[in-house]
């Protein structure tokens, strides 16, 4: 189902919709370290194109510890610059969108249970992001599926469609 975060350990290798929350302050994280920003347009450019992200994005033991704010909240942090780097960006994850949440650190790991502050600062916009992007989808579905009407001559000569009206 589209509307259902995923819990996967790594961003699916498809294009996918990139909608930044307004909550992502990038300015004040590129502040002092410009290099965050490079790093960030790599990991976006290649989700929104379905490449594979940059070898550094995920953590080191990815397949051997599981990732317990990804399991419980659906939030995952892709390593900015480095596998060791402590600068992460936080994203959630659907079949057809990555939500950007934020640039963070490990400190989201702290606490009982690990993640559950940057959880509910996000919870609420990421809900109304998803309610927004499921009526643009069925809008643009609606738009689509809409039956194309075209008047032919024989049509308009017929008196099956009205007439323009003459112009003097």
């Amino acid at each position: 189902m589209d509307d259902e975060v995923l819990k996967l350990p790594l961003i699916k290798g498809k294009p996918l919709k990139i909608i930044k929350s307004p909550l992502f302050n990038a300015a004040s994280y590129y502040k002092g370290k410009p290099k965050l920003e490079e790093y960030v347009l790599d990991v976006l450019d290649a989700i929104a194109t379905g490449q594979p992200l940059p070898h550094w994005a995920y953590r080191r033991d990815i397949d051997t510890t599981p990732d317990e704010v990804l399991n419980r909240y659906g939030m995952m942090h892709l390593h900015l610059g480095s596998q060791g780097s402590n600068e992460l960006l936080w994203v959630m994850q659907y079949e057809d969108r990555v939500i950007v949440l934020a640039i963070g650190n490990h400190n989201n790991f702290a606490g009982m249970p690990k993640g559950e502050l940057l959880y509910r600062f996000h919870k609420a916009k990421v809900a109304e992001l998803n309610e927004a992007y499921a009526r643009e989808k069925l809008a643009a579905e609606a738009l689509r599926d809409k039956p194309k009407i075209t008047a032919s001559a024989t049509q308009v000569k017929a008196g099956l469609l009205p007439r323009k009206p003459k112009t003097s």
